[in-house]
C-alpha cells in the first residue's frame, strides 16, 4: 500500500535566537548592571557605548557635551554604535540618546535584539546616590526634573524597541528589579526574539527619522503582553484591533449594563456587525448591585445557552462594574477566555481596566472573590467621556491625582495646569487622551512591573485602605468609588503628616487639586465604627494588621503597617466630623 506525500505547507525552518541584546532606556534606568548580569549569565561580551566612547577619546560623554557640544558628541556617537553593533555574540548597553538617531537605531537592529528598559524619572533619580556618583550626560542640578524632560523628549524613539521590560520596585530593590528584568529578556531571547525580529518592515522602520508610532501603554508581565490604546474613536476600530491581536474571525460575546447600552451599545453591535463578527451580548443592570456571584452565574447560563467556546472572546463594554465582572466572567467561564476592556469611564480607563485584577463583591467586602485574568487587549475611547454625567467624570479624576501623586510630578503639573478644563467634561479631546495615555502608561508600568501584587503593586492602594472602607460602610451609595479614594487619600495624607514623614505642604497640594476637581475631602457623618471595621476585613490586612501606601513626597511612597491603631481611629473621625 502506498502512502500518499503530504499536502501541508512545507515546514519553515526554525529562526535562531539572535546573537545580539541591546539594551536602551534614559540614563541611570540600570542599562550596565541589567546588561552586564545579562552578559554573565549568556558568556557574552558586554559593551557600553559610552565607555567605547570614553576610551576613544580620552574624555567622558559628559565631559565632550561640555567641552565641544552635543551635536560633536552625537557624531562620536554614532562612531561607537557602528563599533559595538559589529561585535557578536555581544550585550550592548547603549546612552540614553543614542537611541534619537536613526542610523544607530538601524546600525543596532541589524543584528540586535531591542530592548527598552523603563522606569519613571522619580524611581531613577531616587536611585541615584547623592555622592560620588558617575557623571551622566545631560543631566543637571536637578536631575528628576532633567530626567522628566528627556523622558518626553525620547519615549516615542524608545518605542522602537523589540521588547518593552519594566525595572520598578524602589531602591531598596534595585537587585531584584534587575534580576527580574534579567530573566525576562532571556525568556523573550530563547522564546520569540527571532520571531519579533522579522516582522515585516522592521529595519525599515528603525531608519525612519519618524519616532513609533503605536499603543499609548503596554503591559508585559513576562508571560503575557497586551496593548492598550488611548484615543478618540477607538469603539469604530474594534474590528480592526481585533484583527492586530489576533482575534478575527472569532465569536464575540459583548456584556454591558443598561446605562451604556443606550449610550454606545448599539453604535458597537453595528461597528462588529459592519465588521462581519458574529456574537451576542447581554445587558446587566447598571450599579455596584450587580457584581455579584449571583449576576457571574446568570451570565454562565448565557455563555452556555449560546454555545460559547474557549477561543471566543467576551467584550466588556463600560465601567468598573461591567470590567471587573466580564473579566471575572472570562477568567472562569471554561477555565479562562480571553478578553477585551472596552472602558466607557474615566475611572475604568485609568484602573479598572488595566491589571487584570478581576473580581465580584460580597456582603462582607468588595472585590473579596476573584481572580487575576489579564484583557487581551484595553481600548481606551476618550470620546465617549463627553456622555458621562457630571459627578461621574469627576470621580474618575480620582486614580489620575492618585498615579500622580504617587509616580509622577509631571503628570500632577498637568494636572494642575488643566484642573479646570478637565474637570468640565468638554476638554480637548487631545489633552484628555494625553493624560489618560500617561496615567495609563504608569499603571500599566507598575502592573507589568508586579502582575500578582506582590510588591511594588501594593502602591497603587493609596487612598483605597480607608477609602474602600468608605463605600462598604455606606452600602455603596453615598460616594462612588472615585470619590470614596478621594476622601481615603487625604486621610492616608494626614496619617503621614502626623506620623512625621509627609511634608503638610504637599497635603495641602493634594487637597487643592482634589477639591479643584470637585472631589470630596471629608465624609461627614459616617460611622467610624463601622469603617474600622470593614478596615479590618480588607483584603491588603495582614496577620491582622492594617497596611497602609503613605506619601514620603511626590512621586515617593512608603507601604507601613505600623500605624498606631489610635491614629488610624483619629484620622477617620476627623474625616467623619468634616
Amino acid at each position: 500500500m502506498s502512502t500518499a506525500a503530504s499536502s501541508g505547507p512545507p515546514q519553515q525552518p526554525a529562526r535562531t535566537a539572535p546573537q545580539q541584546i541591546v539594551l536602551v532606556g534614559l540614563s541611570g534606568v540600570g542599562k550596565t548592571t541589567v546588561g552586564g548580569a545579562l552578559a554573565a549569565r549568556l558568556g557574552w561580551s558586554f559593551l557600553d557605548t559610552d565607555e567605547i566612547v570614553h576610551k576613544r577619546e580620552g574624555r567622558t560623554a559628559a565631559e565632550i557635551i561640555v567641552e565641544r557640544g552635543e551635536p560633536e558628541f552625537r557624531r562620536i556617537e554614532e562612531l561607537a554604535v557602528m563599533e559595538a553593533a559589529k561585535q557578536v555574540p555581544a550585550v550592548i548597553a547603549t546612552g540614553g540618546g543614542a537611541i534619537l538617531s536613526a542610523g544607530n537605531r538601524r546600525n543596532l537592529g541589524e543584528r540586535g535584539f531591542i530592548v527598552y528598559l523603563d522606569a519613571t524619572p522619580s524611581e531613577i533619580a531616587r536611585r541615584l546616590p547623592s555622592e560620588g556618583q558617575p557623571e551622566r550626560p545631560l543631566t543637571d542640578a536637578d536631575p528628576e526634573r532633567r530626567l522628566r524632560e528627556l523622558d518626553g523628549d525620547r519615549r516615542a524613539y524608545y518605542n522602537h524597541a523589540d521588547l518593552w521590560v519594566p525595572v520598578m520596585g524602589g531602591p531598596e530593590a534595585v537587585e531584584t528589579s534587575r534580576d527580574e528584568a534579567v530573566t525576562r529578556i532571556l525568556r523573550a531571547w530563547a522564546g520569540d526574539a527571532a520571531d519579533l525580529m522579522a516582522r515585516p518592515r522592521r529595519l525599515e522602520r528603525l531608519g525612519s527619522a519618524e519616532p513609533a508610532r503605536g499603543p499609548a501603554a503596554l503591559v508585559d508581565t513576562g508571560e503575557e503582553r497586551y496593548p492598550i490604546w488611548v484615543a478618540p474613536g477607538e469603539l469604530r476600530r474594534l474590528p480592526d484591533r481585533l484583527q492586530q491581536i489576533g482575534l478575527a474571525g472569532r465569536r464575540v460575546f459583548l456584556i454591558t449594563d443598561t446605562n451604556v447600552m443606550e449610550a454606545h451599545g448599539r453604535m458597537v453591535a453595528g461597528v462588529l456587525d459592519g465588521g462581519g463578527i458574529a456574537g451576542a451580548s447581554y445587558v446587566i443592570p447598571a450599579g455596584e448591585a450587580s457584581k455579584t456571584q449571583r449576576t457571574a452565574n446568570e451570565l454562565y447560563r448565557w455563555l452556555a445557552a449560546e454555545r460559547a467556546e474557549r477561543r471566543d472572546v467576551i467584550l466588556a463594554l463600560g465601567g468598573g462594574v461591567v470590567g471587573d465582572l466580564a473579566g471575572y466572567v472570562a477568567a472562569t467561564y471554561l477555565r479562562g477566555m480571553p478578553f477585551v476592556q472596552l472602558p466607557t469611564s474615566v475611572l475604568a480607563m485609568n484602573d479598572a481596566a488595566i491589571g487584570g485584577k478581576v473580581a465580584v463583591d460580597l456582603p462582607e467586602g468588595k472585590n473579596l472573590v476573584g481572580a487575576f485574568h489579564q484583557p487581551v487587549a484595553v481600548l481606551s475611547d476618550v470620546s465617549v467621556l463627553s456622555t458621562l454625567p457630571r459627578r461621574m467624570h469627576i470621580e474618575g479624576f480620582a486614580e489620575v491625582i492618585k498615579h500622580a501623586f504617587i509616580l509622577d510630578p509631571g503628570l500632577l503639573d498637568t494636572l494642575e495646569a488643566n484642573a479646570s478644563q478637565l474637570a468640565s467634561g468638554t476638554a480637548d479631546p487631545e489633552l484628555m487622551a494625553h493624560v489618560i495615555g500617561r496615567s495609563s502608561h504608569l499603571k500599566a508600568l507598575i502592573v507589568s512591573s508586579d502582575p500578582h501584587e506582590q510588591g511594588v503593586r501594593a502602591i497603587l492602594n493609596y487612598g483605597h485602605t480607608i477609602g474602600h472602607a468608605i463605600e462598604q460602610s455606606t452600602g455603596y451609595t453615598e460616594y462612588m468609588h472615585g470619590e470614596a479614594v478621594a476622601i481615603g487619600m487625604m486621610g492616608a495624607g494626614r496619617i503621614a503628616v502626623e506620623s512625621g514623614i509627609l511634608d503638610p505642604t504637599v497635603l495641602d497640594r493634594q487637597a487643592d487639586l482634589l477639591r479643584s476637581f470637585g472631589l470630596p475631602l471629608v465624609a461627614p457623618g459616617i460611622n467610624v465604627r463601622a469603617v474600622l471595621e470593614a478596615m479590618l476585613r480588607d483584603k491588603k490586612v495582614v496577620q491582622g494588621q492594617m497596611r497602609f501606601v503613605l506619601l514620603e513626597g511626590v512621586g515617593r511612597t512608603t507601604v507601613r503597617g505600623d500605624i498606631p491603631e489610635d491614629l488610624v481611629q483619629r484620622t477617620v473621625q476627623q474625616l467623619a466630623r468634616g
